[in-house]
């Protein structure tokens, strides 16, 4: 886990803004397992804590975690905590997270990672798979950009490259070439690679238990998006099969966003200045009153769909 909160300013990446509120209405349908002013939250704060803030807010969450690698800014982090009661956990994540996974009760687990995919992420995907309770969520977000791949050595290279980021294991032999190009491609292998580690760990922490105690864990989120880099996002809700009733009656799937396979959800946001934004939103839906020397379609495509979570920033300050 870089320093990139240095780079970017978490808050105002427009994309990440809207993905950040489909993951609130999300999270909030756990309430059918469980108050979720009973939940705790871990996450990685960076020094903006914006989700913190948001779930907060909204979900009213008090037991709230944030993983830090950046040991030798401390002071900063502690500054910027937008609420006392957020606990800040020092080190990498695979080192962190036994001993936080080890407290029962409900969580949210959002392993927001900045950078590209690599084999630490699915050892943090089996530590917190071993111990998760049933109606509990773990989310992923990674770095998904295009691979560059050697023309003169196609099938080598990018097998390298693959078992760089998830290991041997996850790569097949006689690997197919085609397609690699595409962002899309590689967010479905590591998806799948992830599905594959939490399936593995499952199948071994339910040997032995009672057929209601055994838990399984559903996708419920595949978000692509750019503010920048091509990212990725996954969400796994888990539960046992005796708490199917209390799964169902979260109704995930009347979310328009919610994606179950392999075709993701794509974030896009278009590029408009704030006079524009409420004029579209003031004629939405008519299609036949947009200017088309004004906007481009995929620009009106990408607010109206999304409308309800598309972020509006305004300069309030006066210098």
């Amino acid at each position: 886990m870089s320093n990139s909160g240095r780079k970017i300013n978490y808050a105002v990446r427009p994309a990440k803004n809207v993905e950040r509120k489909m993951m609130r209405d999300l999270f909030i349908r756990l309430r059918s397992f469980a108050r979720l002013e009973d939940y705790r939250y871990v996450g990685f704060g960076s020094k903006y804590f914006s989700d913190f803030i948001l779930f907060h807010k909204i979900l009213n969450i008090s037991e709230m975690i944030s993983i830090e690698a950046d040991v030798n800014n401390r002071a900063r982090y502690e500054f910027n905590k937008p609420y006392a009661g957020i606990t800040m956990e020092w080190g990498k994540s695979t080192e962190v997270l036994p001993k936080l996974v080890a407290k029962e009760g409900k969580s949210i687990f959002w392993m927001d990672y900045d950078g590209l995919f690599e084999k630490y992420m699915l050892e943090d995907v089996a530590i917190i798979s071993e111990k998760i309770e049933s109606g509990s969520v773990l989310a992923l977000s990674f770095n998904c950009e295009s691979l560059k791949i050697d023309k003169t050595d196609r099938e080598n290279d990018l097998r390298e490259q693959l078992i760089k980021m998830v290991g041997k294991e996850y790569v097949v032999n006689n690997l197919d070439t085609r397609g690699w190009k595409s962002s899309k491609k590689l967010a479905i292998f590591l998806k799948n690679c992830i599905a594959d580690k939490i399936k593995l760990v499952l199948k071994s922490r339910n040997y032995g238990l009672s057929e209601n105690d055994r838990l399984e864990a559903k996708q419920k989120l595949f978000f692509m998006y750019a503010d920048g880099a091509t990212m990725a996002t996954i969400a796994y809700v888990f539960s046992s099969k005796i708490d199917q009733n209390h799964a169902e009656a979260c109704r995930f799937s009347d979310l328009y966003f919610v994606r179950e396979d392999d075709e993701p959800f794509d974030i896009s946001t278009p590029n408009l200045t704030i006079k524009e934004v409420r004029h579209l939103m003031e004629i939405r839906p008519c299609v036949e009153k947009i200017n088309t020397k004004i906007f481009a379609q995929k620009d009106v495509d990408a607010l109206w769909e999304n409308y309800r979570y598309f972020p509006g920033f305004s300069e309030i300050e006066s210098f």
